[in-house]
């Protein structure tokens, strides 16, 4: 009888190569699972910068705050807050009463043409930034409206003989002017001609001016708004 033919067993592999302990195998499948789902996200910069992104330094309050005077509006100026976007001004009666916003602007300066002529105010300015921020406010400084103007010059007189040309003094009369402007006519018909200005109550009228002739003067004031007074009496002169 034949025999059976039976085919070689295949060579038996060793399965001691393909074994992959348990401790290895977690250690790559967290490998997989991070190279594809990616890191952690994470704040960019450390926890300080983030914190200190999230907390910007406090407003100051805006510096070298000023209120001029005027006569048609009072104007405000003050120097920049660093981090300021813009900035509220704030006004009050300088007599009393509450503050009440009267502007926001984005500049350093303010006019206020609404206020009421010749009342005197208060005003602070104070300085929004980001995220809500609010500085405190300001110094305080006051003006007013200002449309009188000065009293009249009093008692104009002419000193002749007391060096060249012709030397003027006269009183102020105890108002607001902070210049003089001294006028002169050759007749009372005439229109007069502006000789000169002076922040002081005196003048020295050095011409060109003629023998003999008679000339007038007389003198106004002149406050820091601008208002000008009433001319003063008339002074003449026989040069």
């Amino acid at each position: 009888m034949f025999q059976q033919h039976r085919p070689a067993p295949a060579p038996r592999r060793d399965r001691k190569a393909w074994f992959v302990p348990a401790a290895a195998a977690a250690a790559v499948l967290a490998a997989g699972l991070t190279a594809t789902l990616g890191a952690p996200a994470t704040a960019s910069g450390s926890s300080g910068e983030t914190g200190a992104a999230a907390a910007a330094a406090p407003l100051k309050a805006p510096a070298k705050f000023t209120a001029e005077s005027g006569r048609d509006a009072n104007s405000l100026s003050w120097a920049a807050s660093t981090g300021a976007r813009k900035y509220e001004v704030h006004r009050a009666p300088a007599a009393g009463g509450a503050y009440s916003r009267i502007g926001t602007v984005t500049s350093t300066r303010f006019t206020d043409d609404k206020a009421v002529p010749d009342v005197a105010y208060r005003y602070k300015v104070r300085a929004l930034g980001t995220s809500s921020q609010v500085s405190p406010y300001s110094s305080v400084a006051r003006a007013t409206r200002d449309t009188l103007a000065p009293l009249p010059p009093q008692d104009v007189t002419a000193r002749k003989g007391a060096g060249p040309g012709v030397p003027l003094v006269w009183r102020g009369g105890g108002t607001d002017a902070v210049s003089y402007t001294v006028y002169r006519s050759t007749s009372p018909t005439n229109p007069a001609t502006k000789v000169g200005t002076t922040g002081t109550t005196s003048f020295r009228d050095l011409g060109p001016l003629e023998e003999d002739r008679p000339y007038m003067y007389y003198v106004t004031g002149t406050d820091a708004a601008g208002n000008e007074s009433e001319a003063s009496q008339i002074e003449t002169v026989h040069n």
